[in-house]
């Protein structure tokens, strides 16, 4: 997406004027000026999108690996066989003796036990996300520099197709008699 629109901006750019307190000068600035200008501002914003990117996908992992730490604290082991055995029979012995109220209490006990408990994190579905999130910076870096590199070509092209131009209906004379010779078909 960046790529189309920065490369539709560089291909615009012979539509673009020269501002006119520029045009007025003794010698005004090229044409290959603006391109550079061009390709120099639009790399320094994609290479701010890839930072901000980066970023966001990093600050997820720092946020991943602290949360742990930070839910220890409330997050329980699950409840053995022998714990929910003993609940299950604290609440059966008060419902025998008729209290009904501390059966109730027992079982909302083991239910919220069991709310409360997490599970471990199994290391190999920790270790895919850390390498996703790897991968997923790798493919970012590489998106930004296949569009910083395809924009400085669509800023090259523009820049020299004026001395181009003049030239492009002879080579393609040249290149369709060369293949009507070869008769490729």
């Amino acid at each position: 997406m960046w790529f189309l629109f920065f490369g539709l901006g560089a291909a615009s750019m012979p539509l673009w004027h020269l501002p006119a307190r520029l045009a007025r000068l003794p010698c005004p600035p090229p044409p290959e000026a603006s391109c550079a200008l061009f390709f120099l501002s639009a790399a320094l914003l994609r290479l701010v999108i890839l930072r901000a990117r980066v970023g966001a996908i990093e600050g997820r992992e720092r946020r991943a690996r602290r949360a742990p730490k930070r839910e220890s604290r409330f997050g329980l082991p699950p409840p053995g066989l022998l714990e929910v055995g003993a609940g299950i029979g604290k609440g059966v012995a008060e419902a025998v003796m008729g209290n009904v109220v501390g059966a109730a209490w027992a079982g909302a006990a083991l239910l919220l036990r069991v709310a409360a408990s997490r599970a471990p994190e199994d290391p190999l579905v920790a270790a895919r996300r850390a390498a996703e999130r790897r991968r997923a910076v790798e493919r970012e870096r590489r998106r930004a520099a296949w569009c910083v590199a395809g924009v400085g070509l669509v800023c090259a092209c523009v820049a020299w197709w004026p001395l181009l131009a003049p030239r492009v209906p002879a080579a393609w004379a040249v290149a369709i008699d060369l293949a009507h010779r070869r008769s490729w078909r």
